[in-house]
């Protein structure tokens, strides 16, 4: 299996994906090998993880190369980042990985390398490819085993699309590269399934539907933030990019607290839109009104959750989303965007598109003043969200594992 991050290094909800996933998937039997680009510390039990960069080490890591990668944010030690060497660090980084490779996508040629080596050495029956940046490396480990006179499909899964995201025709070509080249492609969401469809021009029964899950878990009760006794408090909780809607957000924050003005809203997340939302909400003069915070961290996530009266999701593409999931289990009612995959699978949460400001805000005021109409509807999502297991959809990933396997490419 090819995947791009892990817990507790991750920066946003592929990684817990993945982890969730693999944890099931163990427990029922399969046997996985999760190749990441860089293995910073152990803790995986239930599966054996591997350092695609350590196959490209030729001299060890030695202390004075990490110190020097750290300096230049070498992708190697600092999430695979483009760089700009200079001769010496050149030089040395020339001794390090043998061959330098500074193109806009670096990490993703260094982390198919990688692949490649391991692959050479490795027994697998299929591969599993999370996401773009790894599609590149599946189609090589399909290469390396047909080599080796073995059939090994390669199953590409769609955690978000380009069409998604926007950041560039690269990723895009690399995707439809690599949707094209597996002999399965798998969605979390029937909305990724669609884009998949009409974007890239992927045949429907070749997509697999698989949604994610969150495993049921006992929830400890925060203390009551001092907030509480005055205010009501709307929350967001994601990467402050395009694709999650924050500026939607502060358009509803701003009709929202112009009819209710004892209510605080709060953007919790980093990104490249971060700024821009400041000056915004200044802007829309809501200074005091709207709170900002960096990125929230997995232990701090909860106590999140609970400050919350409304949490609002108003993503322009969504493929998926379990930070819903997430509020719904500490007692949080959502609102949602319907251009979401975790809209098609709860039902008991408010569905707005994420441009109507004026719905949006009838639904958050609804739920902040009525407060039996918001108990009803989390003890319903709440039920909803127990059902939707890891394992559930390890089941239905191992179905598609057999099917793809058996030589049913077109189920």
């Amino acid at each position: 299996m090819l995947g791009w991050e892990l817990p507790p290094f991750h920066s946003g909800g592929l990684g817990v994906a993945c982890e969730g996933l693999t944890k099931s998937l163990s427990k029922l039997g399969v046997e996985i090998a999760f190749v990441l680009p860089k293995v910073y510390s152990g803790g995986y039990d239930w599966m054996k993880v591997y350092d695609a960069s350590s196959m490209l080490l030729e001299n060890g890591f030695s202390h004075k190369c990490v110190e020097l990668a750290r300096e230049n944010r070498c992708c190697l030690v600092n999430g695979y980042q483009r760089i700009e060497f200079d001769s010496k660090t050149k030089g040395m980084c020339q001794l390090c990985v043998g061959q330098l490779d500074n193109s806009p996508y670096a990490h993703v040629n260094f982390y198919t390398r990688g692949v490649q080596a391991l692959a050479q050495n490795l027994q697998y029956d299929l591969i599993h490819a999370h996401d773009w940046m790894t599609y590149p490396a599946g189609i090589a480990a399909k290469a390396v085993a047909k080599e080796k006179n073995k059939l090994a499909p390669f199953l590409a899964q769609v955690h978000a699309t380009e069409v998604d995201r926007h950041d560039g025709k690269f990723i895009y070509e690399t995707e439809r590269v690599g949707f094209n080249a597996a002999d399965r492609v798998v969605a979390v969401s029937h909305l990724t399934k669609n884009t998949v469809n009409m974007y890239y021009g992927i045949n429907q029964n070749k997509i697999s539907v698989v949604h994610n899950g969150i495993d049921p878990r006992e929830i400890q009760l925060k203390p009551k933030n001092p907030i509480k006794k005055k205010y009501k408090v709307v929350i967001f909780l994601g990467r402050v990019t395009f694709q999650k809607g924050p500026d939607y957000f502060v358009k509803v924050a701003k009709k929202v607290t112009d009819n209710y003005p004892n209510v605080k809203f709060m953007l919790l997340g980093s990104g490249d839109m971060q700024t821009r939302m400041i000056e915004k909400g200044a802007w829309e003069g809501l200074t005091g009104k709207l709170l900002f915070n960096s990125w929230v961290s997995d232990r701090d996530k909860d106590a999140a959750y609970q400050l919350a009266d409304v949490f609002v999701m108003p993503s322009v593409s969504e493929p998926f989303g379990i930070v819903p999931l997430e509020a719904i289990q500490n007692g949080t009612p959502v609102v949602v965007s319907k251009s979401s995959g975790v809209a098609e699978v709860v039902s008991n949460c408010a569905k707005v598109d994420f441009w109507d400001i004026g719905r949006m805000s009838e639904e958050i005021i609804k739920l902040l003043k009525d407060k039996k109409y918001a108990k009803t509807m989390v003890e319903g999502a709440k039920k909803e969200v127990d059902g939707l297991t890891w394992e559930r959809s390890a089941k239905e990933m191992i179905k598609v594992y057999e099917q793809t396997l058996g030589g049913k490419v077109y189920a």
